[in-house]
């Protein structure tokens, strides 16, 4: 199932480019974009919410949600 969301503090494509390195670091063909601010995971992805959390805190003020609704 391919898994979706939301990404807070993003502001930029500077960001959206750092925040893309990281999620295909650990999950190869998960796709970032800036309007909206989404990562996509593919249905391969062994990945959850925190370990996304995780790494991109070690970037900056990034954090991924399921979206709302």
């Amino acid at each position: 199932m391919i898994r979706v969301f939301e990404i807070s503090g993003m502001h930029c494509e500077g960001c959206a480019t750092r925040v893309r390195k990281a999620a295909q670091d650990l999950a190869p063909g998960a796709t970032v974009t800036l309007e909206p601010p989404r990562l996509t995971l593919p249905e391969t992805a062994a990945v959850d919410a925190e370990a996304i959390n995780r790494r991109l805190a070690e970037l900056g003020d990034y954090r991924v949600a399921p979206p709302a609704g």
